[in-house]
C-alpha cells in the first residue's frame, strides 16, 4: 500500500482523486446493473420480438415453398402415371377389340366359304335336275310331235 501511495504522490494524485476513481467504478457498476443491463435486455427483447419472428417466418415460407414444389412434383408424377395406365388400358382394349374383329372376320370368312360350297352344290344339283327335266321334256315333246313313244 505504501508503494501505491508513493506512486500516487509521485504522479501528484491525491486521495480525493482516488476516491473519485473509486466513486466512478462504483457508479459504473451500479449504473451497469440498474440502467445499462435493463436497456440492453430491452433491446434484446425487441430483437427477439422483431428479428427472430421475421427469420422464423422466412424459414416457414421456405419450408412451405419446398413442400409446394414437392407437392407439384408428386402431382405431375401421379398425372403421368395415370396417363400411362390409361394408355395401357386403351391399348389393351384396342388389342381385345382387334382380336374380336379378327375372330368375327375369320368366322365370317369360314361361313362365306361354307356358303359358296353349299351354293356350288345346290347349283350342280339344280343343273342336274334341269338337265334331267330337259331330257324328259324333250322326250315328251318329241313323242307328242312324232305321235309315238320313243325308246
Amino acid at each position: 500500500m505504501e508503494l501505491v501511495l508513493k506512486i500516487f504522490e509521485t504522479l501528484d494524485i491525491t486521495l480525493i482523486a482516488v476516491l473519485q476513481m473509486g466513486l466512478v467504478v462504483v457508479l459504473t457498476v451500479v449504473l451497469s446493473l440498474t440502467l445499462i443491463r435493463p436497456v440492453l435486455a430491452t433491446f434484446q427483447e425487441r430483437e427477439n420480438l422483431s428479428v427472430k419472428p421475421l427469420e422464423e417466418s422466412k424459414r416457414l415460407v421456405a419450408d412451405a415453398e419446398a413442400k409446394t414444389r414437392q407437392f407439384d412434383e408428386s402431382q405431375r408424377k401421379a398425372a403421368a402415371e395415370a396417363l400411362a395406365r390409361k394408355r395401357a388400358r386403351m391399348e389393351e382394349t384396342s388389342r381385345a377389340e382387334r382380336k374380336g374383329v379378327e375372330s368375327v372376320l375369320e368366322e365370317t370368312n369360314r361361313q362365306i366359304a361354307e356358303m359358296r360350297g353349299q351354293i356350288a352344290t345346290e347349283r350342280e344339283t339344280a343343273a342336274r335336275a334341269l338337265r334331267d327335266e330337259v331330257s324328259r321334256l324333250s322326250r315328251e315333246i318329241a313323242e307328242k310331235v312324232l305321235g309315238r313313244q320313243l325308246a
